[in-house]
């Protein structure tokens, strides 16, 4: 199965810049490839099929510190 381009070069470049980082640092290079295969993973756990799953727990913050 062919894999979709879901983060061309140019959206990379586009929220890289929104980010604040430096479109000429060579680092984007590397991180450009990490971040394509971050959203492909995030493909693949979307179609697991959770269908009358519950989580586990419920989330519930720690509450403030009081003296």
């Amino acid at each position: 199965m062919p894999e979709e381009n879901l983060l061309t070069r140019e959206a990379f470049d586009y929220l890289a810049q929104a980010a604040g980082l430096d479109l000429t640092d060579a680092h984007l290079e590397e991180l450009y490839p990490y971040a394509r295969n971050a959203l492909a993973g995030m493909t693949r756990l979307a179609q697991i099929d959770v269908a009358g799953m519950e989580p586990d727990a419920a989330f519930r913050p720690a509450k403030p510190f009081q003296e």
